[in-house]
């Protein structure tokens, strides 16, 4: 079977250390489906369908993949322009679900905020199907002073590989923040880039995930940072079991004219096997004096102090590794802002911990009762 990569480093790195990029086997396509996403809003924000190509000016944006990004671009058949004016106030929720009918999805979504605007959208993919695909392309773009937050919860079934392109411009004083909450599909694959032109400008990005199976979760960043003062903080952090795996790259790069900015990037793992895979490549890159930078990275078993306290105090081990590891992922659920999809993920999250503990010695009842885990 041919391969394909992803996620490839803005500045790549030595090749035979193979974190450069994610290259896995290239999937099947099946006949794209048109697919318009359960929707509602709230406030003074506008939400419209579309199929074709709304996105223009993408500069040198080439996503996580550039044949998967011309995908999104020429055979998109979902697309969503939300769009909010000036000093108004918004909330979107859409929900993609895959089916068998609709098994794969390209698509759009298109997303503009005027000055001092305030806009918060909620994300919700859920469903699978054999050979599912999810490819869409996001793009943000504000204007000065306004504030954009995404939130999104992703919970396909293990048979799925779900693209995700964020590409976003923030303007002067504004703000872009993501959280996001990834526990679905076989293969996640999460690119940003944002690039921060504009004065005190901010972006922010907390991810968790958690692994089982054979699952990938690969995120990468790149966040060109020139206007003056800016503020970027990137965190993703979970916990890994089975054979799954996590790669994670960050680079933060300092241009000319970004004096005062300040980026800080966190990657934290928990690993649950041994025969997990953690990756984590966080990069600073500076052609600016008078900047901050902060990077750091953490992989490791579970604390035998910590297990063996929560244990004394009356949980089994099983208990106990879900307490810290929910403990870990806890503050990025938290940040989601909508209480449905807080308890959808917390649920899903110990649900799956649950499963995992169970399937060694009890496999049949645990698939009967979390089959969508199987």
């Amino acid at each position: 079977m041919n391969t394909v990569k992803y996620n490839r480093l803005p500045r790549p790195t030595f090749r035979w250390m193979k974190v450069n990029e994610l290259e896995i086997d290239s999937l099947r396509e099946e006949a794209v489906q048109g697919m318009r996403p359960q929707e509602r809003h709230e406030g003074d924000v506008s939400v419209t369908f579309y199929t074709g190509n709304r996105i223009t000016d993408l500069g040198d944006f080439e996503g996580a993949n550039t044949e998967a990004l011309q995908q999104t671009l020429s055979d998109s058949s979902s697309g969503c322009a939300v769009e909010i004016g000036p000093h108004a106030q918004g909330v979107v929720w859409l929900t993609y679900t895959l089916t068998e009918t609709a098994p794969q999805l390209t698509g759009q979504l298109k997303i503009k905020a005027g000055a001092g605007s305030h806009l918060q959208i909620f994300l919700d993919f859920e469903g699978g199907a054999e050979h599912g695909a999810v490819n869409l392309l996001d793009y943000i773009e504000t204007e000065e002073q306004a504030v954009v937050k995404i939130s999104k919860v992703q919970l396909h079934t293990q048979n799925v590989r779900h693209i995700e392109h964020r590409y976003a411009k923030a303007g002067e004083k504004s703000t872009i923040d993501y959280v996001t909450a990834e526990l679905g599909a076989k293969t996640a694959i999460i690119y940003y880039k944002t690039d921060l032109t504009g004065t005190e400008a901010v972006f922010n990005s907390h991810s968790m995930y958690l692994g089982n199976n054979d699952q990938i979760f690969d995120f990468s960043y790149w966040v060109p940072t020139q206007g003056a003062a800016t503020n970027t903080d990137i965190l993703t952090t979970g916990a890994l079991l089975d054979t799954s795996k996590k790669y994670f790259r960050g680079t933060i790069d300092f241009l000319r004219g970004g004096k005062k900015a300040v980026g800080s990037e966190s990657d934290i793992c928990i690993l649950l096997s041994p025969n997990v895979h953690s990756i984590s490549v966080p990069l600073l890159l500076c052609k600016e004096d008078d900047v901050v930078g902060n990077h750091a990275s953490s992989a490791g078993q579970i604390d035998k102090d910590k297990l063996f306290y929560l244990m004394s105090r009356g949980f089994n081990e099983a208990g106990a590794q879900l307490i810290i590891v929910e403990s870990n992922i806890r503050p990025v659920i938290d940040r989601l802002g909508d209480a449905d999809l807080e308890n959808k993920t917390l649920q899903a999250v110990r649900e799956k911990m649950q499963f995992c503990q169970k399937k060694g010695d009890c496999h049949a009842k645990c698939t009967q009762r979390f089959p969508h885990l199987n």
